[in-house]
């Protein structure tokens, strides 16, 4: 049998597989109280069959609240709410946890009108606000909080707790030398600083019962100075173990710092060792998470004794059935998590309700519905680019005849070249399952033909949708018909044989991810890094400066302040990161004036532009356009009027994410 789909205790709770669904900032409610939309969001999931599902993180007093969406545990009046939610988890026999979050310093005032609290007068890096230090009488009251939290999650119908220990919040900060200075009975050794988590837990089963499983969410390295490392970490999961911890959920890494703990450039899996090197020195079941976005690598980590459970939260966004269709073998029907965070994490930085790249109905799961049509119609889809291959896929399943023309030989749009650099394979799970979908949805699609009127009107379609995405947008420049000068897709698809002195005219998303990808061209690869290092040819610093990049020098011309602008909240600094080590130099606020060739009559080729109000000659041997893309709108004006239904979406009526391309041809087809 699969391990995956084994029943396991947690304590006494039988949990129906290894699946966990972690805990998520959903960014639907704003009262701390619970909504239908988070009632509809979580049924699906239940549904799905995910074997427990950890909600939160709940505050359980208000001045551990760390954003404006988190849900509230502090009062009696959430109960009701609360247990409307548990109940529909359990209709569908999954298990759920209520996740206990206080986050003392990292909670702003700008959401509890109160002043954070913290073990020491440290304050966040972000939040930059002084916290007030807890005394030992204050401890306890916060303690109490956390049982009267507690009580609520129980009478609630919660079947467990999960007291987030991690990621730099309340719990983790007096584990944390980084953050905890006290010279009292809570500070100072390892065991004083663990002190607080202890007296909690014992509290906790005191007041619900031995019996009332705990889970624990445990930091394995906290990945900033002074922080724990590993052997910390093991070190207190066997003091909470001994005081009625069930379960270990361990992650790494604090939000503040400097390593990337959420982003599609981590490789699968890299955190796993931590829940290992934890699962060996406990006998409580120890749950792996982060960048676990496959099953099949959730199978790999239980075969290989790594870990008793795996938790996944994003892969559970873009498909809430990901449980059910992996343990019927429908594969193809899977939506991965390309861990783009572009609809999750980043929507939340910016104050917006989670969504997902491409699940439309994530978050509105309540709101939208794909039904069969009234009428069955024909309808011609011009693009085959991510807005295109979405509304082919809903008209579809709703029941109308679909023509989809791409006048590329393969499908994609611009999400052809978004999976080419260093780092982004991840994005072509995108065209993968909506290719695989609308081939098995028996959608006509006519590849290496462009859509036109003739080839249009010969369909004699019913409505027709354009999703011509867009066109690059060329620069009136003296000397851009010189031969060393190229567009940033001919330099991702292969075709450009680059000089050694490479310019990037642009800093956007597209000119920052070529100039990744060609800084790795003739760089070493890992393996052989890895080789030389085990026979001690090179040393550890050296093996990252040769994988970082190959031996080009690249520089980015930018007229705005910044590179990477184009770029989420929670990406962009470690696209900054990536570039910075691959020796990529960035020249902003410039205004370029010229393609020189043979500048000064030295046969030098080049670029000429202007900062500060002067001028400045930069050698180039490949000059690279990526100043971005502009609607292609040729198409637009010959339908108007032709037809009864045409529509245009996505990049074609202006250019944007690929999440707003696939919501827009979403719900075009929901239309039709």
């Amino acid at each position: 049998m699969n391990k995956l789909f084994q029943e396991v205790k947690i304590g006494r709770l039988k949990v129906k597989n290894r699946l966990f669904m972690s805990a998520m900032d959903l960014g639907f409610t704003t009262d701390g109280g619970i909504n239908d939309r988070i009632i509809h969001f979580y049924r699906e999931r239940a549904k799905g069959g995910v074997g427990l599902i950890v909600v939160g993180g709940c505050y359980p007093e208000m001045n551990g609240k760390v954003w404006k969406s988190i849900i509230g545990l502090d009062k009696d009046e959430f109960i009701p709410g609360l247990k409307k939610l548990t109940d529909v988890v359990h209709e569908y026999g999954s298990c759920v946890a209520a996740q206990l979050l206080h986050g003392g310093r990292s909670a702003s005032s700008f959401f509890t009108k109160m002043k954070p609290v913290a073990p020491s007068q440290l304050a966040h890096r972000n939040i930059k606000q002084e916290p007030h230090v807890l005394t030992t009488e204050e401890i306890r009251k916060v303690i109490d909080g956390y049982v009267s939290a507690t009580v609520r999650a129980k009478k609630s119908g919660f079947d467990a707790v999960e007291l987030h220990g991690g990621m730099g919040y309340l719990i983790n900060q007096f584990f944390s030398p980084a953050t905890n200075k006290r010279d009292d009975e809570y500070g100072g050794s390892l065991e004083n600083r663990a002190r607080f988590a202890k007296e909690l837990v014992i509290a906790i089963k005191d007041e619900v019962g031995k019996d009332y499983p705990v889970i624990f969410r445990l930091s394995g390295d906290d990945f900033v100075e002074d922080g724990l490392k590993i052997n910390d970490s093991i070190e207190i999961a066997k003091m909470l173990e001994q005081v009625g911890v069930d379960a270990f959920n361990v992650s790494p890494g604090w939000h503040e710092s400097k390593i990337p703990i959420m982003s599609m450039a981590i490789p699968r899996m890299s955190y796993v060792f931590f829940s290992e090197k934890i699962k060996a020195r406990v006998n409580v079941p120890v749950i792996a998470s982060v960048r676990i976005n496959d099953l099949s690598l959730a199978e790999e980590i239980l075969n290989n004794g790594c870990a008793d459970f795996v938790s996944i939260g994003r892969p559970l966004i873009v498909d809430p059935e990901l449980p059910n269709k992996y343990e019927k073998g429908l594969y193809d029907d899977i939506r991965m998590c390309i861990a783009c965070n572009q609809g999750c994490f980043d929507s939340l930085l910016n104050f917006k309700p989670v969504s997902c790249i491409y699940n439309a109905m994530a978050g509105h799961e309540g709101e939208y519905s794909i039904t069969k049509a009234e009428k069955i119609k024909k309808v011609v889809v011009a693009g085959g680019g991510p807005a295109g291959m979405e509304a082919a896929r809903v008209l579809a399943i709703r029941g109308h005849k679909v023509s989809l023309y791409e006048k590329r030989n393969t499908l994609g749009g611009q999400l052809q070249y978004a999976y080419i650099p260093p780092g982004r394979n991840e994005v072509q799970n995108i065209i993968h399952y909506l290719e695989k979908q609308i081939k098995k949805l028996n959608v006509e699609i006519h590849t290496g033909i462009q859509a036109d009127m003739a080839s249009i009107e010969k369909e004699n379609p019913d409505a027709v949708i354009l999703a011509t995405g867009g066109l690059p947008i060329m620069l009136d420049l003296p000397g851009m018909d010189s031969k060393n000068v190229c567009l940033a897709s001919n330099v991702l698809e292969g075709n450009v044989s680059l000089g050694t002195n490479v310019v990037i005219i642009g800093g956007g998303t597209v000119g920052s991810e070529v100039a990744l990808h060609v800084a790795k061209q003739g760089a070493m690869s890992p393996e052989v890094a890895c080789f030389l290092l085990k026979h001690k040819v090179i040393n550890a610093d050296e093996a990252v400066e040769y994988t970082s990049h190959g031996n080009k020098n690249i520089t980015i011309l930018e007229m705005k302040r910044k590179v990477g602008g184009g770029f989420g909240i929670s990406t962009r600094w470690i696209m900054l990161n990536e570039l910075k080590d691959a020796g990529v130099r960035a020249e902003t606020e410039v205004m370029v004036k010229k393609i020189a060739g043979n500048h000064n009559g030295d046969n030098c080729n080049g670029v000429i532009y202007e900062k500060d109000g002067q001028e400045h000659f930069i050698k180039a041997d490949t000059i690279i356009i990526a100043v971005g893309y502009r609607p292609n709108t040729e198409l637009q004006n010959e339908i108007a009027g032709r037809f009864s239904e045409a529509y245009c979406i996505g990049d074609c009526v202006k250019v944007r994410t690929a999440l707003e391309a696939v919501h827009e041809g979403f719900l075009t087809a929901l239309k039709i």
